[in-house]
Formats: C-alpha cells, structure tokens, sequence
C-alpha cells in the first residue's frame, strides 16, 4: 500500500537547533538535552505519576493500558500507557511550551504532536527484573513510517550507572533491522551474542541524566536497559512524538485505527505547531 501523508501543516520555518551536544540525533542516533523544567514542575510530575501507578486519575481518565497493577512484584518495572491523560500534573509536564519547542529544535520540525507515552518506573532489581533487551522503536509501530517518529525520555530522578540508565548503541539507527532482539527479552547476554554477529565493535552509550534532563532517540535507535542496583527507583517519563515529516502506514487488523487517536488532540497534544483539520 501505499504510505499517506499524516498531516497537513501550516508554513512554518523548522526551528534551528539551539542544542549542540556530543552526540547528534541524525548521526549517533539520540543525544541529550539540559533540563527544561523547573522543580516543582518535576516534584509535580513525580507526584502525578505515583498517584497514577496507585490507581488514581485526577483527569477521571483512566491509562489506555496498564501492564503492572497493584498486587504485582514491587520490583518489576512498572509500565503504564498514556499516563499523560490520567493526572494534570503529568499533561502540564508533556505539554510545556519550552518543552515542545526544544523536541522542534533538536529535530528540525514544524509541528511535534505528542501521540503517546509512558510512565516507566523502575524499582530496585532483583537478578534481571529490571532488564529491557535490545530492540528499536519502530519494530513495534508497524502503523507509522521510520522517518518523523522520536521519543524524548524525562528523568523524573536522577539517572546513574548503577540505577539502569537507557544505553543507545551509537549509529545504530543506520543499521539494517536485526532478527532476535526484544524489549521484552530480558536476557540481555543472549542478545548481545546476536549483536556480536552483525556488529562486533559497537559504541554503546549510558544515559546518565541529572533529574529534569532529557534524552531523545529515533525510532530507529537500538536501545536497552539492565537492572536497577540502587534503592531508589528510576523514574522515567517516556514521550513518544511525531513531526511533520511523519507518514502513518495503512495496517490490517488489530492496530488497523490505533491511530485515528492523533485526531483527538485531548489524547495526542500538538506541543510546536498547527494542524489543518481535514
């Protein structure tokens, strides 16, 4: 089938990216921003999610999937889908201005459209309960194109080596697509031997982040996690976004309108930009 234009955009300049950094999102990837966020916006958000995982939505929405509940081990990671339309707190955070506009920046885009996200709060580990193996985004979104798709990750605590910090294989979102890797495979020894056959020399890079700051990567970006060894948990806020560039894909089957939910701007913000309405 043929691929669809996703939007329709008023003329608008792309921002010039105001963000230069050691890593570059084109070339490695991913790369980082300084925090964008004040403290009370973050103790807020914190604050928000935690009611979240605890089953209380302030909005009176509830997440579109939850894949921890109360009950389940203290010490797998906790993922929730849409957080951000649960908690009033969690929207101002996604949908800050400041925020919008540097995602615009970093990725040379018109227009950033939040059209999901994720609460990943990962406690202390117990052996490799905190594992997150190998994958790339786009393997999971057969719905959308490579092109115009990021995720921006808010540290809503501090990051260290030892807390199971996201590590980004660097140039790896020019790579072809590897059969056997998987978010979901927590064995990530195993993984790393595939890894060995294609790419034996590889550039991995640890996403160590001061509370606030930001990391983002392409869709393409082959990235994982290990387990975390410290006491507190790692908290994440997980913010996947499209740009203009942005093709949806027709799909058959289960996901063949997931994405008819961009339409509705209460779910998917427009956080940089304007949309026609067609």
């Amino acid at each position: 089938m043929d691929q669809d234009p996703l939007l329709s955009i008023k003329v608008k300049k792309p921002m010039p990216n105001k963000f230069k950094g050691p890593y570059d999102i084109y070339k490695d990837g991913f790369c980082f921003l300084p925090s964008l966020f004040s403290q009370s916006e973050i103790s807020a958000g914190y604050k928000g999610l935690w009611s979240i995982i605890n089953g209380k939505y302030n909005t009176g929405r509830p997440p579109e999937n939850r894949f921890w509940n109360l009950g389940d081990s203290p010490n797998s990671i906790i993922k929730i889908d849409k957080p951000h339309i649960c908690n009033e707190s969690v929207w101002k955070l996604v949908t800050k201005p400041k925020f919008g506009e540097a995602l615009a920046s970093v990725v040379n885009a018109k227009m950033v459209q939040v059209w999901h996200s994720q609460v990943v709060w990962k406690p202390k580990s117990i052996n490799h309960s905190g594992n997150a193996g190998w994958h790339r985004d786009a393997q999971y979104w057969p719905f959308w194109s490579a092109d115009g798709l990021y995720t921006a990750w808010i540290a809503l605590s501090d990051v260290s080596i030892n807390s199971g910090p996201v590590r980004f294989i660097a140039g790896s979102n020019k790579w072809d697509s590897i059969e056997g890797l998987d978010f979901f495979d927590k064995n990530i020894d195993s993984q790393d031997k595939i890894l060995d056959k294609h790419y034996k020399n590889r550039n991995i890079v640890c996403s160590t982040l001061k509370t606030g700051q930001v990391s983002i990567h392409t869709s393409l970006t082959y990235h994982s996690s290990t387990e975390n060894k410290e006491s507190d948990p790692r908290v994440g806020m997980v913010v996947h976004f499209c740009t203009d560039k942005a093709m949806r894909i027709p799909v058959v089957g289960e996901n063949e309108n997931y994405l008819d939910k961009i339409k509705d701007h209460s779910i998917a913000p427009i956080i940089y930009g304007d949309k026609i309405e067609s």
